[in-house]
């Protein structure tokens, strides 16, 4: 560990100290699913999974996001008609899906908005979903989820900019399940089994179809393929393409939250000359407008399969039925 990784580990355990010691709870359950590296653990897809999951339980799910890079800072309900530029593009990808979710970065008074917004009472069952926040202290959590990606496990282990470590490796034991997303990755398993954790599972990627601007399927057969995105683990993407046998022919690796520009569109456009199909992720496809790629833009449906989900919950006393304190109900 060098100067600047000790520095780091300083700056990031005084500000967890501080944001312990003022916690705040809020009147229902929150779950919080995150990592200790820097993106590409599958947090969205598998927030989407787990959101789903306790719909059909006949729970009123809430997602809590900061909302990376949205330019809106007060808390707000994200609904379609916004943009990945005012929201983010990961809280509008998760709004499009039909949930219930709010950006906020302070995810606590995000969390008493949504109950004045949606005039929650004590009664419904409501559970407040934290997208990415193992790093958020400021927030009690009923249960901690943290996801370890199973291609590159912690990298190697160092801080960034040197790694890709947000928070140290040994504080994945705080986590109430972790779950090893991608890939079953058998080694990775037993050293977080060695290293004292109990509750380790899979969740793997499951490629649902290739969609259009219209949410159509589509299917291609011979035709030449350009991949880009901007994500956190490209090599992961390209992995998902190679397995549907497309015949791709080029590919463009951006920054994770790429924010698209005449630029980078002019850069795409030029690479990807001779390729009849661009694909991209969701997540990079909302942020992109259809006019620009002459309808030849489409994007891979993706989706994570949680395993045990309902077990899990049961095997830990979880109890999602009993309010909390009443008297946080109103903010």
């Amino acid at each position: 560990m060098n100067l600047f990784e000790k520095i780091y580990l300083f700056c990031y355990l005084r500000k967890k100290e501080k944001a312990l010691k003022n916690q705040k709870k809020l009147p229902f359950p929150v779950i919080s699913v995150g990592n200790l590296t820097v993106g590409g653990t599958g947090k969205t897809p598998f927030t989407i999974s787990l959101t789903n999951e306790f719909k059909k339980k006949g729970y009123e799910p809430v997602i809590l996001t900061r909302g990376y890079r949205g330019k809106i800072k007060k808390p707000v309900i994200v609904t379609k008609q916004h943009t990945a530029d005012e929201v983010g593009d990961e809280p509008l990808m998760m709004a499009l899906e039909g949930f219930r979710v709010i950006k906020s970065i302070d995810r606590y008074h995000g969390g008493l908005f949504a109950i004045n917004e949606f005039r929650f009472n004590q009664s419904d069952k409501v559970i407040f979903i934290i997208d990415d926040g193992f790093q958020h202290w400021k927030l009690y959590k009923d249960l901690n989820i943290v996801l370890v990606d199973g291609i590159r496990g912690f990298g190697n282990g160092r801080f960034i900019p040197f790694g890709p470590l947000r928070s140290p490796i040994d504080e994945v034991i705080e986590a109430d399940i972790v779950f090893i997303t991608k890939r079953k990755n058998e080694e990775l398993y037993k050293k977080l089994t060695d290293s004292g954790i109990k509750n380790i599972y899979f969740a793997d990627l499951k490629v649902k179809c290739i969609k259009d601007g219209d949410g159509e399927e589509i299917k291609p057969s011979g035709q030449k393929v350009f991949a880009f995105a901007g994500i956190g683990n490209f090599q992961s993407f390209l992995e998902l393409l190679t397995s549907l046998d497309l015949k791709i022919t080029g590919y463009q690796q951006f920054i994770d939250h790429k924010q698209y520009n005449k630029c980078s569109i002019k850069k795409i456009l030029k690479a990807s000359k001779y390729a009849e199909l661009l694909i991209t992720t969701k997540k990079d496809f909302i942020k992109l407008k259809q006019s620009y790629f002459n309808k030849k833009l489409f994007y891979l449906d993706i989706s994570m399969q949680i395993e045990h989900i309902e077990e899990l919950l049961m095997n830990l006393h979880i109890n999602l039925d009993t309010p909390h304190d009443a008297k946080n109900l109103t903010a």
